[in-house]
């Protein structure tokens, strides 16, 4: 594949990058485990809005070793995520209980 974003496709005369639309496809990144990083061009319109649904690879297809590699640690990333997400709502809890029961003390001894 050549550098450019615009080059011809060999079994089409519309440049590569363009959609039927006629304007500049935008890039976006497949995160599905089939096709896990590789890049693709779409229609920046959407179909329900009047888009030409418009799509084409922009990278080659990656080894199937790449892919797993990949998709692993995609799969790492959001277990840890996962992981901070929870210790901020304990630590969320932790806190508020701390002020509860301080603030509950406080009234006991004032009482």
């Amino acid at each position: 594949m050549s550098n450019s974003s615009f080059s011809l496709s060999s079994s089409s005369s519309i440049p590569k990058g363009v959609c039927l639309c006629g304007v500049k496809a935008k890039i976006n990144t497949s995160w599905t485990q089939l096709n896990t990083g590789r890049r693709f061009f779409c229609c920046k319109t959407l179909k329900v809005r009047g888009g030409c649904n418009y799509f084409d690879w922009y990278d080659d297809e990656m080894p199937p070793q790449a892919k797993r590699v990949i998709w692993g640690l995609l799969k790492k990333v959001k277990s840890f995520e996962e992981e901070r997400n929870r210790s901020r709502k304990f630590k969320v809890i932790c806190v508020g209980a701390v002020v509860i029961l301080a603030t509950w003390n406080f009234f006991k001894k004032c009482s």
